[in-house]
């Protein structure tokens, strides 16, 4: 699977379309779809992944707390106006939850990302670093 990024200019879509070919033409059979792109839902998404793919096992590893222990702590320690406790009901009970980071724009993303390297730092979590896209298993050739 590929893909290819075009963009439209002056009402002409523009892209790689000679390599979109031949990407098809490895298949007996391919699909191409085409949707709008968003590279600030790109980064957006990254962010999330790193934030609950790295981040949160992480920090539940080193403690032995579980992710959600952390992702709570963290939403309410370093974005507390975003993340206020919502109640629902289910089956005639409340429930209350916190919201998912998925509401959030692609600069408070960046926000939390941030705000939850540095209060780690304030709790004495020093090993904690910002991402690093050099560092990313994609960027590397041993893996």
């Amino acid at each position: 699977m590929a893909d290819f990024i075009t963009e439209r200019i002056e009402d002409v879509a523009v892209g790689d379309w000679p390599a979109i070919q031949k990407q098809a033409a490895m298949y007996r059979r391919a699909r191409v779809t085409v949707e709008r792109y968003s590279e600030a839902k790109e980064i957006s998404e990254r962010q999330i992944r790193w934030w609950k793919g790295v981040l949160l096992p992480a920090l539940a590893e080193d403690s032995g707390d579980s992710k959600a222990y952390w992702e709570a702590r963290l939403k309410l320690a370093v974005m507390p106006d975003e993340f206020k406790l919502e109640i629902s009901r289910f089956e005639g009970k409340e429930i209350t939850h916190i919201p998912s980071v998925s509401t959030l724009s692609c600069k408070k993303t960046n926000e939390l990302i941030e705000g939850s390297v540095a209060q780690c730092h304030e709790w004495g979590i020093v090993w904690v670093t910002l991402p690093d896209s050099a560092l990313r298993k994609e960027n590397l050739d041993e893996f």
